[in-house]
């Protein structure tokens, strides 16, 4: 367990996502020296995972306060064992998106769906880059925020290769909403 300067932090809080650790090594291989993107990164779970992994992360988020206080008790307690994290605060939502087409070796978007993000996705991945999308869970009024069936699917079809493409139904009956997990890598531009 982590202790921070706002106070004690679960071992859950810092769990990355499975996607994450069932596909981040192929992600972290195939970026090479650029670096990748936690889209919405939250905690910064994902990102740590991919840190530790070897990896450039620049965290992406409204309010990193959080997450800075956070890497600076991690980098204080084993500076040796433990790559930095690099922040970008940005509001997905109002402001541009700041990455330039080729500029980042792979992409991390895990529960926060935008879709007016994919095409920047598609530009700032630079060739065989990876993407590791996953929607928000389908619990509760979550379903509200989905996309219909295939949605996902036709945002990626332009500028990606799925090697993982699942849909789950959820909401209730007569919705046609779905979660949704990809693995996309970029293909050649």
């Amino acid at each position: 367990m982590m202790q921070s300067a706002s106070g004690d932090l679960s071992s859950g809080a810092f769990e990355p996502s499975r996607m994450v650790t069932k596909f981040g090594s192929r992600a972290a291989k195939a970026a090479a020296d650029k670096p990748i993107l936690d889209v919405a990164c939250g905690s910064g779970r994902n990102a740590i995972f991919l840190a530790e992994l070897g990896c450039t992360v620049i965290c992406v988020d409204k309010n990193l306060n959080q997450l800075r206080s956070y890497e600076t008790l991690r980098m204080q307690t084993s500076p040796a064992k433990h790559k930095p994290l690099e922040f970008h605060q940005l509001d997905l939502i109002e402001e541009p998106w700041p990455f330039t087409e080729g500029s980042v070796g792979g992409i991390v978007n895990i529960h926060f769906f935008l879709p007016s993000l994919f095409p920047h996705f598609e530009n700032s991945l630079s060739s065989g880059g990876y993407l590791l999308f996953e929607s928000v869970p389908g619990c509760g009024g979550n379903y509200l925020e989905l996309p219909p069936a295939d949605y996902v699917r036709s945002l990626l079809a332009s500028g990606f290769d799925l090697e993982v493409y699942k849909e789950r139904k959820v909401g209730p009956m007569g919705s046609d909403t779905v979660t949704t997990q990809s693995v996309a890598r970029r293909r050649n531009k």
